[in-house]
């Protein structure tokens, strides 16, 4: 059963992605409204209060909006690549996802983690424990790191459910071909667009990473899990179908040089048996030598690199523009 969340945008008249951008700005606006209706805006801009807040909550609301819409074209992909591998070795079965009774604990985990994290241990006076006292823009914020915890709980289960999922996937497939590098294409392509959803959640929240005070202890767990994540969704997706490039690539090699060391000693012992098999053994080592034990090809390793470059230039640029403003101020 699809997630509620999931058939709003499969019904949008929007793209996936435009839907996700419409929500995030709608929070962004709603709340810079009600900063400005509760003097925050004016405070920062005066300098009272670090415009540091003022972006993390802005932040949050960005992540908000991008949040669902990722755990979308996860679960998109995720069913698309092992349709892909079920239909190329013809494997039977259907498509599997995580259920929600799966999910469900998932997201409240994250929902906890990121209260603790972000509102209850940077707090002096434990505020978030006292919702009588919360002034609005609190509360919304409160409502919103909520929504954030909840979403990145269910997507990082998911994530990793799904990498796992076709690492045993692997363990199923019949006899491998070596020499037929595309039926290896559906792993690699989830470990990339798996990493590119984690790359664009850093890029969004990287300026408030190493941020000053209390705070610093949730944005370094943040920070943390993120890179981890990255990690997993890139390697953990072809860990099973590595393993077993790799078997049937030692397989095949020692089968292959068993055959060579038969034709040479025959050919040694200068036997008139034609050795035309030779040539032929010789040039299926090499190429069976070269296949990679790896599934990525240069196309997924460059785009993964071009992927990892703007997420890291996206934290170059935040920081030089916050020192610009700084300096401006």
């Amino acid at each position: 059963m699809n997630i509620f969340s999931h058939r709003l945008i499969e019904r949008s008249p929007f793209p996936a992605y435009i839907s996700g951008m419409i929500v995030s700005l709608s929070c962004v606006f709603a709340f810079l409204t009600i900063a400005n209706r509760t003097g925050l805006l004016d405070k920062t801009l005066s300098g009272e209060v670090s415009s540091l807040e003022l972006r993390a909550t802005l932040t949050v609301m960005v992540m908000v909006g991008y949040l669902p819409v990722a755990h979308w074209y996860l679960r998109k992909w995720s069913q698309q690549r092992i349709g892909e591998v079920n239909e190329r070795f013809a494997l039977q079965g259907g498509i599997c996802v995580p259920k929600e009774n799966i999910l469900i604990p998932a997201g409240l985990l994250g929902w906890l983690a990121f209260l603790s994290l972000f509102l209850v241990v940077p707090s002096q006076n434990l505020l978030a424990l006292k919702p009588w006292l919360w002034p609005l823009d609190y509360g919304v914020l409160v409502v919103a790191i909520s929504m954030v915890g909840w979403w990145m709980g269910r997507f990082s289960l998911e994530l990793v459910w799904t990498a796992l999922h076709l690492t045993q996937l692997a363990k199923r497939l019949p006899t491998l071909n070596l020499l037929d590098a595309d039926s290896f294409k559906p792993f690699a392509h989830q470990g990339v667009q798996s990493a590119l959803l984690i790359i664009i959640l850093m890029s969004i929240n990287g300026h408030i990473a190493f941020r000053p005070g209390s705070g610093v202890i949730g944005a370094t767990v943040l920070i943390t899990v993120m890179l981890v994540l990255t990690v997993v969704a890139l390697i953990l997706p072809v860990r099973g179908i590595h393993r077993r490039i790799q078997a049937r690539k030692y397989e095949e090699l020692a089968l292959i040089r068993e055959q060579i060391r038969l034709e040479k000693d025959k050919l040694l012992a200068g036997s008139h048996y034609s050795n035309d098999k030779l040539p032929v053994l010789l040039a299926m080592e090499t190429r069976i030598e070269r296949v990679p034990e790896w599934p990525f090809d240069v196309g997924s390793l460059s785009r993964f690199s071009f992927y990892l470059l703007l997420g890291l230039g996206s934290w170059v640029g935040a920081a030089l523009v916050e020192r610009l403003l700084n300096n401006a101020w």
